[in-house]
C-alpha cells in the first residue's frame, strides 16, 4: 500500500503531459487571446442546477446494454461517448461528423447523398447489425437524424453481447432525448447556402406529472459544396414516457425521416494511380435527367421497465426499423469504352481520367428489422462474493426485398472536364424488368447470460456469453434459394477487472463474435450470393483513470476475423469466397472531460496495424490494409474566456497518416492535418437563454482524401470538405 501514492502520482503526471499535448495542439492558434485573459481575476463559481447530462465533453455513463455497471470508467471495454454538448459545439449534422472525434473510427464509403459506412479498428461496420437506437437494432442504410439524440456511443471491438451478429469493429448506439421541460428553436446556415430549422419541445402533464413528451421537428435544405447535388430533408420524432407508478415505466419512441439528394460518386484510381488536380465542386457523371436518391426511414420502439425490488429489475422491449431507398442515379464507374487508355497497372478510370457513365435504376429497395427483448438484471450474494446478473432473451428478424437493378452504359466523361449530357440515355431504362423479390430472410434467437462477480474490494470478473440460434435464407432474383444457414453457436464473454486504488480500473477481456456474411460483387461469378456468417475473436487489455471531471483511457487490442474476398477457382473464374483471416491489433489512448473550470476537451490517439493472413493471392497480404491509417489523432477543445462571460473559443485538430487506396497496396493517399476553429456565445435575449455558435471547419482549406475505402468489391476515393463557415442560433423560449 505504501507505494501506491507514488505510482498514482506518476500516472497523474503522465496524464497531464498527454492532456497538455492535446489541448495545446487545438488551442495554439488562440494562444494570444488566452494570454490576454490569463491576467483577469477569476470569476466566482456559478452553481448550475444539476442535470442528467452535464456541460462536459466527458459523459459519465453509457446506455448501451450488456453491462451491469453503466459507468464508463468501470466498463471493461473501449467505449467513447459523444454527448449533446460536443455535438452542438461542432454543429454536427451526420454520423461522419460524430465519429471524427474518435481516432479509432473513420469513414469507409460515405459520399454525399448516401448513407454512412463506418470503419472501426480497421473493420467496416455492418449495416444490418452494427447500429442501434436505445440499444435496439436499426437499419444502417440511413442517415440517422441527430436533432433528437442526446448522445452517440461507440463501442469498439467485438460486441456480440449488444447486437448478436455484428462486425468485429463494434457498434454505434444512438441515445434519444427523453421528455423534459424544453422549448428550443435552432437555426443553422453555412456559406454554401445549406440551411436548417429545428424545433425541440417537451414537457409533462397529469396529476403527478407522470406523462412526459418530447417532440423534435427539422427541415433542411441541403446545399453542399459539390455542384448539382442539392437536396432536402424532413424529420419528425416523438418520445413519450409514462411513469405508471414507483416501480414501472413505459417509454415509446418513433422517428421518421425523408431525405432526398443527388448522390455524389467517388473517384477511382487512374490506371492504378491516385488522381491529382481534381476539383472539390465537380459532380462526376452528372446527367440533368437523373433523379436524386430518396431515402425514407422509420424507427420505432416500445420499452417497459419494472423494478421488482432494490436488487432486481426487468425490461420488455420491441423495436421496428425500416428503410426504403429509391435510386435513379447516373454515376461514374470504371472505363471500358474505346477511348480508355490503360497501361495494365490497375483498374478504375483510365490514366487520362476518362470514365464510363452508367444509369442505375433501383426503386423500392427495402430493408427491415424487427427485434424483441426480455431483460432481467439482479444483484445477490453467495457467501462473501457479490453477483450482478444480466439475462437477456432476444428475437431478431431481418428482411431485404428488392427489384433486379438495371445498370446501363450511357456514355463517357472525364474527371477534368464537365460531363456531356446524353439526352436519351435515361429514357432507355424507364421500366424495371423483373418482379420484386425477397433476397434475404433471417431469424435469430439469442440468450445472453453474464455474471459480474466482485471477489473483494479490488478484484472482479465477468463470466458468460451469448448463445445464438440463426436461421437464414438467401434468394436469387429468380426466386431460387442460393443459401440456407442453420447455425447454433456460443459466443463467450470473459473479463477480469482490478482496482488498485480509487478511480483507477484495469481490465483484461476475451470475446468471440459472429458477423453477417458479405454479398458477392457484380463482377464475381457468384454475383449477389450472400455468404454464411463468419467468426471473430478478440483479446483486449486496458486501463481507465478517472481524475476529477475527466477520464483517461488506454487499450491494447488484438482481433482476428475470418476473411471473405474474390479468388479465382480452378477454371479461372472470379469467385467470392471464404479465404484467410484479417488480423488487426493496436493501441488507443484517450482523454475526455472538463480539465478545469475553463477547459473541456475530447482527445484520442489510435495506432492500428491491419493485415490479411493465409490468403492465396500474394498481392493482398503482407501490407497494411486499404483505408486503414497506422496513426490517427483527433482532438477538440472549448475554452471559456473569463473576461467575457458566456464566451467560449473552440478548436480542433485532426491528423491521419497515409493509407493505401487499393487492396494490392500499390497506391497510397497522403496523410493530412485539418484544423477547425469556432466560438460560442451564451447570453439572455429578452429573458430567453440564447446561444450563438460560429464554426470555421478546415480553416486552411486543406485538400485531402478523407477516405479511400472499398464498397461492394470496388475501390473509391472521396475528398474531405473544403473550408466551410457555419452559423447557428439556439433560443430557449
Amino acid at each position: 500500500m505504501s507505494n501506491r501514492p507514488m505510482k498514482k502520482n506518476r500516472l497523474n503526471q503522465a496524464l497531464q503531459c498527454f492532456i497538455s499535448l492535446s489541448s495545446s495542439s487545438v488551442l495554439l492558434y488562440s494562444s494570444q487571446l488566452q494570454a490576454e485573459t490569463t491576467q483577469v481575476q477569476q470569476l466566482q463559481t456559478i452553481v448550475v442546477e444539476a442535470s442528467k447530462y452535464a456541460d462536459n465533453y466527458g459523459e459519465k455513463t453509457v446506455n448501451i446494454s450488456g453491462y451491469a455497471n453503466p459507468e464508463i470508467a468501470k466498463v471493461p471495454a473501449s467505449v467513447s461517448v459523444i454527448g449533446a454538448d460536443l455535438i452542438a459545439d461542432q454543429q454536427a449534422r451526420v454520423l461522419s461528423d460524430i465519429v471524427k472525434n474518435d481516432a479509432a473510427v473513420g469513414d469507409n464509403y460515405a459520399p454525399l447523398g448516401f448513407y454512412p459506412n463506418i470503419v472501426t479498428r480497421g473493420f467496416v461496420l455492418d449495416q444490418a447489425s452494427s447500429y442501434l437506437i436505445n440499444s435496439m437494432l436499426i437499419r444502417g442504410e440511413q442517415n440517422v437524424a441527430l436533432e433528437n439524440k442526446q448522445q452517440v456511443e461507440i463501442l469498439k471491438g467485438i460486441s456480440a453481447m449488444q447486437s448478436g451478429m455484428s462486425t468485429a469493429g463494434g457498434v454505434i448506439n444512438y441515445v434519444t432525448k427523453r421528455p423534459e421541460q424544453v422549448r428550443n428553436l435552432s437555426m443553422v446556415v453555412d456559406d454554401y447556402g445549406d440551411n436548417l430549422v429545428a424545433v425541440d419541445v417537451g414537457g409533462f402533464w397529469g396529476q403527478q406529472q407522470q406523462f412526459g413528451y418530447r417532440i423534435n421537428l427539422a427541415n433542411q435544405n441541403t446545399r453542399p459544396y459539390v455542384e448539382h447535388s442539392n437536396g432536402e430533408r424532413q424529420f419528425g420524432a416523438l418520445a413519450l414516457d409514462w411513469q405508471i407508478d414507483d416501480k414501472s415505466k413505459l417509454e415509446f419512441d418513433i422517428e421518421s425521416q425523408r431525405q432526398q439528394q443527388r448522390s455524389v460518386p467517388g473517384y477511382e484510381l487512374l490506371d492504378g494511380n491516385v488522381p491529382t488536380g481534381v476539383k472539390w465542386d465537380r459532380l462526376l457523371g452528372y446527367q440533368s435527367d437523373a433523379k436524386p436518391v430518396t431515402n425514407k426511414s422509420l424507427n420505432s420502439s416500445l420499452q417497459y421497465q419494472y423494478q421488482f425490488n432494490d436488487s432486481w429489475s426487468g425490461r420488455l422491449s420491441a423495436a421496428h426499423s425500416k428503410v426504403v431507398i429509391d435510386d435513379f442515379s447516373s454515376f461514374a464507374y470504371g472505363c471500358f469504352s474505346d477511348i480508355c487508355d490503360f497501361t495494365g497497372t490497375g483498374s478504375g478510370f483510365d490514366k487520362n481520367g476518362n470514365y464510363d457513365i452508367y444509369n442505375w435504376r433501383n426503386p423500392d429497395d427495402t430493408f427491415q428489422t424487427n427485434q424483441y427483448k426480455a431483460t432481467l438484471n439482479g444483484a445477490f450474494n453467495t457467501g462473501p462474493f457479490k453477483h450482478e446478473l444480466y439475462l437477456e432473451l432476444t428475437q431478431t428478424q431481418k428482411k431485404h426485398s428488392q427489384y433486379p437493378g438495371v445498370n446501363q452504359l450511357i456514355g463517357t466523361g472525364n474527371i477534368y472536364n464537365d460531363d456531356v449530357h446524353y439526352i436519351d440515355g435515361l429514357e432507355l431504362t424507364t421500366e424495371i424488368t423483373g418482379d420484386k423479390y425477397q433476397s434475404l430472410r433471417s431469424s435469430q434467437t439469442a440468450l445472453t447470460v453474464l455474471d459480474q462477480i466482485a471477489w473483494n474490494s479490488q478484484w472482479s470478473s465477468i463470466v458468460g456469453g451469448k448463445w445464438v440460434d440463426l436461421n437464414e435464407k438467401a434468394y436469387s432474383a429468380a426466386g431460387v434459394q442460393s443459401r440456407k444457414t442453420d447455425l447454433n453457436k456460443f459466443l463467450p464473454q470473459l473479463a477480469l477487472m482490478f482496482t488498485p486504488w480509487e478511480n483507477t480500473n484495469l481490465y483484461a477481456s476475451y470475446s468471440k463474435g459472429l458477423t453477417d456474411g458479405g454479398a458477392a460483387p457484380w463482377y464475381a461469378k457468384n454475383f449477389g450470393e450472400t455468404l454464411a456468417p463468419i467468426n471473430s475473436r478478440q483479446y483486449e487489455i486496458g486501463i481507465k483513470q478517472q481524475i476529477n471531471d475527466y477520464l483517461f483511457t488506454a487499450a491494447l487490442f488484438d482481433i482476428k476475423k475470418d476473411n471473405q474476398s474474390i479468388e479465382p477457382n480452378a477454371a479461372g473464374e472470379q469467385i467470392f469466397m471464404d479465404q484467410g483471416q484479417q488480423h488487426n491489433y493496436g493501441l488507443e489512448l484517450g482523454v475526455s472531460g472538463r480539465i478545469n473550470e475553463a477547459l473541456k476537451i475530447s482527445s484520442s490517439i489510435a495506432y492500428t496495424y491491419a493485415k490479411l493472413i493465409d490468403i492465396r493471392n500474394p498481392d493482398y497480404q503482407g501490407h497494411q490494409l486499404q483505408n486503414v491509417p497506422k496513426l490517427r489523432f483527433s482532438s477538440y477543445a472549448a475554452y471559456d474566456i473569463a473576461a467575457i462571460e458566456g464566451l467560449s473559443v473552440l478548436g480542433g485538430l485532426r491528423y491521419s497518416s497515409s493509407k493505401f487506396a487499393n487492396k494490392e497496396g500499390t497506391a497510397k493517399v497522403a496523410g493530412y492535418s485539418v484544423v477547425d476553429l469556432g466560438a460560442a456565445y451564451r447570453f439572455d435575449l429578452n429573458r430567453y437563454a440564447t446561444t450563438v455558435r460560429f464554426n470555421l471547419d478546415n480553416v486552411f482549406n486543406k485538400k485531402y482524401w478523407r477516405d479511400a475505402g472499398g464498397f461492394i468489391g470496388d475501390d473509391y476515393l472521396f475528398l474531405g470538405a473544403p473550408r466551410t463557415a457555419k452559423l447557428a442560433l439556439d433560443i430557449n423560449f
